[in-house]
């Protein structure tokens, strides 16, 4: 009696299994992000199915409601499909995709609203129409946000809300980085009197491996001629100061081959080819010579502003 009751048991459970599946297999987009709420695993080849079925218009209906799910892998992977559709699709799609990649500007996750904020670096200027500067102007003021700064950037980045960061900088005791990088947007936006703000705090600052990879970077985010120039001039000191980047080479190297890769994605024409991991192609010493003669004779070079 007691077999029989487990096999009809048996027989309920693999009907119920079965009634309940199609519920999710029908749609490839639901299926996916269910089996990633219960596993927590990725699956590289459904996103590229998924990403390549739809429109970024019918993949953004469709997973709208996981933009504000309760758990964060799932508001990530949602976010993350937005990004990858909308960085494949037409100016209009793209401009779809950052409206929508913008609501994760209220995350309750640090680090998701962080991840969100860098992927809209990847789009255009002209991606973001009047309704998505709105939502960037509404969180200028916010200073205690998450990731501030990568949103201050994103604002100077696309041209908007200069009378809200002029606000920021108006406000009592700002700490010092906000005030590092609101000026810097205020700076890609034109500001001449930021710029000069930004350039004299880093003429102060000591050449070395700290100034290369986390100061020279904003100055070259301003896009502005007077702090390309500073990056340039210290192309043509032979002072071994940053440490290298391979771990088999102990003694201290010329910054000035850390700069090249940070100056050639924003200078029009520039003379040496960077690699796909952002190292200099060929040899170093030579690199630096042709990148010193290259400047020496084009003062007048033209900085690209249609990237981040």
């Amino acid at each position: 009696m007691t077999e029989k009751v487990h096999h009809i048991a048996y027989i309920i459970c693999v009907l119920l299994f079965i009634a309940w599946r199609p519920a999710y297999a029908a749609d490839e987009t639901i299926s996916y992000f269910e089996n990633l709420r219960l596993s927590r695993l990725s699956d590289h080849a459904v996103e590229q199915s998924i990403l390549k079925k739809h429109t970024i218009e019918q993949l953004a209906k469709k997973i709208s409601h996981y933009y504000t799910d309760t758990l964060t892998v799932i508001r990530q992977k949602a976010f993350y499909l937005t990004y990858k559709k909308g960085l494949q699709s037409a100016h209009s799609g793209r401009t779809v995709a950052v409206r929508h990649l913008l609501i994760a500007c209220n995350d309750a996750d640090g680090g998701v609203i962080g991840q969100v904020l860098r992927y809209l670096q990847e789009f255009s200027a002209e991606d973001f129409d009047d309704a998505c500067k709105i939502m960037i102007n509404s969180k200028i003021s916010q200073t205690r946000m998450s990731h501030y700064k990568e949103l201050a950037l994103l604002a100077g980045y696309i041209h908007t809300g200069m009378k809200d960061l002029q606000g920021v900088l108006m406000k009592p005791n700002l700490p010092v980085q906000h005030r590092w990088c609101v000026s810097l947007a205020l700076s890609r936006m034109g500001n001449a009197t930021q710029t000069e703000w930004c350039l004299n705090r880093v003429k102060k600052a000591p050449v070395n491996s700290d100034l290369v990879a986390y100061i020279l970077p904003d100055l070259v985010y301003t896009r502005q001629k007077e702090a390309i120039d500073y990056c340039v001039n210290l192309l043509n000191s032979d002072a071994k100061l940053c440490e290298s980047q391979n771990p088999d080479i102990s003694e201290k190297i010329n910054c000035a081959y850390l700069i090249i890769p940070l100056l050639a994605p924003v200078i029009a024409d520039f003379p040496v080819a960077i690699d796909a991991l952002g190292d200099i192609e060929g040899d170093y010493t030579q690199a630096l010579q042709k990148v010193r003669n290259w400047f020496s004779v084009n003062k007048e070079y033209t900085i690209l502003q249609t990237t981040f």
